[in-house]
């Protein structure tokens, strides 16, 4: 009997084992995720400073400051960025400041140098109103001991600025997961091999690695088990340096649906056999020695939608993430779809923007065999168990697959 889709993810959210972490260069963790904290070792900006050129000063001084009533004010210092002033503003004096060199003592802020004119050793303020605004406070984005980045997160390229802004250069994340992809099937042969009558090439392996590379793990290609268990064991062997077991194929109750027997053989306890969903029914999920064994339809829309129901969230939390599901969203049904539906059903879709709303069409070649859909579909519309037809203008949700 098939399990329900929600105690599947559940039974195998539960066996995965997070990855263990590793040191690594700041410039190679872009996709990876923090396996620590990342806290502030000191205030940001780590001084009163300016935002811009001008001149920092008394703001008070310049407040009324116009064209036709300018303020004219001594010059009394030249503070470039990386350096620090060296003499006090007073009042009736200014210093001429860089963009992020520090304010120096007696300023209380910074008039844009468009808005003034300098000459000798004087500089005539234009227009001075807002001049205490122009001032980066030391600790206004970030304080000492602030945690600016949490364990879970994944490193895009503002945690990549965050963390070198507070200097750390080897931050502790998790390990990629390795995945073992292996295809089976007598019928199904590499793509360099002759496409003789009767055989098809492996395209679920292909497929499935760049599903699994888009979960931030890292796939690898065993090969392709004709329908013999030895054979097939003996690539489930081959795979034994990795974190995970894909397969394909052999998970029906036919003839040569073989691999139950080779789990039996290698000591792979089945956890269950059936998912109540559409496509990809048959999954063969094992656990053996704390590393999961999936085994998925051979048929390609079927693998990849069990993939992205079942596997993508496993392969998530292995790597250390706190979120493991794809955005849900409310959308209208653009055009009919005529099937009823008894499990859960998904439906390769096109999903965009109309006004404030959303609309989903459902895309043509949804057979389990086919691939076409899934190369144009930017989502998966869920048609709940028990559904019947749906017209167009129906209420759906949409799991987003990328960009609307």
């Amino acid at each position: 009997m098939a399990v329900k889709l929600e105690v599947a993810q559940e039974v195998l959210l539960k066996a995965a084992v997070m990855m263990p972490e590793e040191q690594m260069p700041l410039e190679e963790c872009r996709g990876r995720v923090l396996a620590e904290p990342a806290v502030a070792d000191s205030d940001f900006p780590p001084f009163d400073r300016s935002p811009l050129d001008g001149y920092a000063l008394i703001a008070s001084e310049v407040a009324a400051a116009s064209a036709a009533r300018p303020a004219v004010l001594r010059v009394v210092d030249n503070i470039p960025a990386g350096t620090t002033p060296r003499a006090t503003v007073m009042a009736g004096t200014a210093a001429r400041i860089m963009t992020g060199a520090p304010i120096p003592p007696g300023a209380t802020g910074v008039v844009r140098l468009e808005d003034t004119n300098y000459f000798g050793d004087e500089v005539t303020v234009l227009a001075g109103a807002g001049a205490d605004t122009n001032i980066c406070r030391q600790g206004e984005e970030i304080a000492a001991g602030e945690e600016v980045a949490s364990a879970g997160m994944v490193v895009n390229a503002g945690v990549m600025g965050m963390l070198a802004l507070i200097g750390i250069s080897r931050p502790w994340v998790y390990c990629r997961p390795r995945v073992a992809l292996i295809a089976t099937g007598s019928e199904v042969v590499s793509l360099e091999a002759p496409l003789l009558p009767g055989t098809i090439r492996n395209s679920n392996s292909y497929m499935l690695s760049g599903q699994v590379g888009d979960a931030g793990a890292e796939p690898f290609l065993v090969g392709i088990g004709r329908d013999d268990v030895g054979e097939i064991a003996a690539l489930f062997e081959q795979a034994a340096e990795s974190d995970l077991v894909i397969s394909t194929g052999g998970v029906a109750s036919g003839d040569y649906d073989l691999l139950a027997e080779v789990y039996r053989q290698l000591g792979i306890t089945v956890l269950f056999d059936r998912v109540a969903m559409k496509p990809g029914m048959p999954v063969l999920a094992g656990l053996k020695d704390d590393k999961l064994y999936i085994g998925l339809s051979g048929n390609p829309a079927a693998a990849s939608v069990a993939f992205e129901a079942l596997v993508r969230p496993v392969l998530l939390k292995m790597a250390g993430r706190k979120e493991w599901w794809r955005p849900k969203v409310r959308a209208t049904l653009a055009t009919a779809f005529a099937k009823s539906s008894g499990a859960v059903r998904f439906v390769w879709a096109r999903c965009w923007q109309q006004g404030d709303g959303l609309l989903a069409e459902p895309l043509g070649y949804q057979g389990n065999g086919m691939l076409k859909a899934a190369m144009a579909a930017n989502a998966l519309i869920v048609i709940g168990e028990n559904s019947p037809p749906l017209a167009a203008g129906s209420d759906v949700t949409v799991i987003l697959l990328g960009s609307l």
